[in-house]
């Protein structure tokens, strides 16, 4: 007797999951650029002087900024995940960790 060909199967089922740490590091670092942002505008509104309460803003968005990016590579270490998120967690936190030192050096040597 002759066999029926089956057909491919058009959907890929996975067990992929959300990682709840990517969402947090995606969360913190939200919360840094916002942040950093506004810290950035209101020393700009002051006529490029930032008071005291705005570097402490200011350090407290790098503080953040370094703890996402940890976890965002800690989640990136688990197994059978979606990665976007742990990416964007790390880009996100990455992007306000290095505006954080180049303003450091623009107001050290510039």
């Amino acid at each position: 007797m002759l066999q029926p060909v089956k057909k491919p199967r058009k959907h890929l089922f996975t067990s992929k999951k959300m990682s709840i740490r990517a969402l947090m590091s995606d969360c913190l670092g939200a919360i840094a650029v916002v942040f950093t942002c506004v810290t950035v505008y209101l020393a700009y509104a002051n006529g490029g002087s930032a008071t005291a309460g705005g570097g402490a803003a200011f350090f407290l968005c790098l503080i953040l900024a370094f703890a996402g990016e940890i976890i965002a590579i800690i989640s990136r270490r688990e197994a059978d995940v979606y990665y976007f998120f742990c990416y964007l967690g790390m880009a996100l936190n990455g992007a306000v960790i290095v505006f954080g030192v180049l303003v450091l050096y623009w107001g050290l040597y510039g």
